[in-house]
């Protein structure tokens, strides 16, 4: 049987669980929160799912336990004979599985490279540039993100030229990859996601049609509704203030 580490509202999870279809269990194993087996949404496997949630101290020392170079660093997938990190290379292997979804292209190494790259930037330029900007904005966390007023406006003025360039990226194209959605799609939809339940408010999302309608058709699509039933919109923007002040 396969585990995930995570939980529920961390978009690196949620990337995974639109592999992974979860219903809880109450039950406390070794100070993990322990989900029943359940149907991977787009692929078909079955996954056990134990929350981890770094920043309000829940379940980091057994998780360390299993991945001491993970710095406690979300998420993790334990199984027969495999015990990875990082959510490109769970992804990769869920996606790889069966395979029924085609998540890497139309099975040309071009293609597939070509997501893998999509997959890459998201993860190591956009969420990273956009969590600068939102992460230190975040109340009641147990361990928050420091709060530094002019790295938050750099963040946010980086993340706001990224963002230009991906909706001019976007006017011409439905998928980012191919002819159908893959995980380039996935990735950079959910991680914009993120933007979008702090910073990314109305004025913002009027005036970025192309990305919010490839969100939207992200949004849509039935492996993430089995995910992620309602995503949260900002009205207005989290204003740059220090909320444990």
């Amino acid at each position: 049987m396969l585990t995930l580490y995570g939980y529920e509202n961390n978009p690196r999870s949620r990337i995974i669980r639109i592999v992974v279809r979860n219903s809880i269990d109450r039950n406390v194993r070794n100070d993990l929160l322990i989900y029943i087996p359940a149907k991977a949404a787009a692929e078909g496997i079955e996954l056990h799912h134990s929350e981890v949630i770094p920043r309000k101290n829940i379940g980091v020392d057994t998780y360390l336990a299993f991945f001491p170079l993970s710095k406690g660093k979300i998420p993790g997938l334990t199984g027969p004979n495999i015990e990875i990190t990082e959510s490109l290379a769970i992804a990769t292997y869920l996606a790889k599985l069966s395979n029924k979804s085609r998540l890497f292209g139309d099975g040309s190494l071009e293609e597939e490279a070509t997501v893998l790259s999509w997959m890459s930037w998201a993860n190591q330029e956009l969420l990273s540039t956009l969590a600068t900007w939102f992460l230190p904005l975040i109340p009641n966390l147990t361990r928050p993100a420091p709060y530094d007023k002019t790295a938050i406006e750099n963040g946010k003025a980086t993340s706001l030229s990224m963002l230009v360039n991906l909706e001019n990226l976007l006017k011409d194209r439905r998928f980012l990859v191919g002819e159908w959605v893959t995980l380039a799609d996935i990735f950079v939809a959910i991680y914009v996601s993120r933007g979008l339940e702090w910073v990314l408010d109305e004025q913002w999302r009027s005036s970025h049609p192309a990305i919010m309608r490839h969100f939207a058709m992200i949004r849509d699509w039935a492996p993430v509704k089995k995910v992620v039933r309602n995503f949260v919109l900002v009205k207005e923007e989290t204003p740059n203030v220090n909320p444990y002040d």
